[in-house]
């Protein structure tokens, strides 16, 4: 008969390295922890569209979400 070896696998965040526990498939899907959400849109230069933002009706079904400042970048509110 033979012997079986399971491997316990560790999944770590590609942003901040810290350990995820989730299944194989769900870190391909995202690789990514919901911990350093902010410090990922931060370091990205994101627009913050919290109460700056208009929309824009298209008129079609669809609807344009336009920054009232683009220069407003988002912060992170903890570090």
């Amino acid at each position: 008969m033979k012997r079986i070896r399971f491997h316990k696998m560790t999944f770590h965040c590609k942003f901040c390295g810290s350990e995820m526990k989730t299944s194989s498939t769900g870190y391909l899907s995202n690789p990514f922890c919901s911990d350093c959400y902010e410090q990922r849109l931060e370091a990205s230069g994101a627009i913050d569209l919290r109460d700056n933002h208009r929309i824009v009706d298209a008129g079609n079904g669809y609807v344009q979400i336009v920054p009232i400042d683009p220069t407003k970048k988002f912060k992170a509110s903890k570090k």
